[in-house]
């Protein structure tokens, strides 16, 4: 009698299967692509490293060498008692100036006008222009200048601007000496005399030194006036 067989059945069906040779080989051949190309990461991982750590060493003998130069040209230790003198001096130095400044008034402890600033800026600003200082002294009460001019007939409204200066209350301004330059002692002019007054062609040079003294107080012998 003839039977029916279901091919389909699972039974005659050939099994799969998962692990074969072929998919074991090709597994393989994966892995051994995979662990070559993780062996070159690393080698060039490992190569960059080691070019890294040798410039960093390079660099590192390259500034210990510059710190050894340096070493080599610091100044030999001082002693701590003269580094104290010399701290010391410069301390007593610093207040040695420090008094000059309180003297000239340049802290601020003078009232404006009564400074040797102003005593200068009062002599720039009216020092007329053929007429020129060379020398100035200045205590309070006392002023002292000296210098040149081409023409002595500019000298007494000069002096007068100046002698009316508050720094100069109660005093005037009376000339020492007026020389004309390259003259000999005795031909001294006095101060206003109109002989010495410049002229146009010649341009003779004079030079002159005024000091404040008391209106009441009378000349020196031999002072011109």
């Amino acid at each position: 009698m003839p039977q029916q067989i279901n091919l389909l059945t699972p039974i005659l069906l050939a099994p799969k299967r998962y692990f074969s040779a072929l998919t074991l080989l090709q597994a393989a051949a994966l892995m051994l692509l995979a662990g070559l190309a993780a062996a070159f990461w690393l080698q060039q991982r490992e190569r960059r490293i080691e070019a890294e750590h040798q410039a960093l060493m390079a660099q590192y003998a390259e500034q210990r060498q510059q710190l050894q130069v340096a070493q080599a040209g610091l100044p030999a230790p001082q002693d701590p008692t003269a580094l104290q003198q010399q701290l010391q001096q410069l301390e007593a130095g610093n207040a040695q100036r420090r008094g000059l400044l309180v003297s000239l008034g340049r802290d601020g402890t003078a009232p404006v006008g009564q400074r040797h600033s102003d005593v200068l800026a009062l002599l720039a600003r009216s020092l007329p222009d053929t007429a020129w200082v060379t020398e100035v002294r200045y205590a309070p009460g006392r002023l002292e200048v000296a210098g040149g001019t081409l023409n002595t007939a500019v000298l007494r409204p000069w002096l007068g601007q100046v002698a009316a200066h508050p720094l100069l209350a109660g005093k005037e301004l009376t000339a020492l000496r007026v020389d004309r330059v390259g003259a000999t002692a005795g031909d001294a002019t006095p101060l206003f005399d109109r002989s010495g007054a410049t002229a146009p062609s010649g341009l003779p040079v004079w030079s002159f030194r005024v000091v404040s003294s008391p209106v009441a107080a009378s000349a020196p012998q031999g002072v011109a006036r």
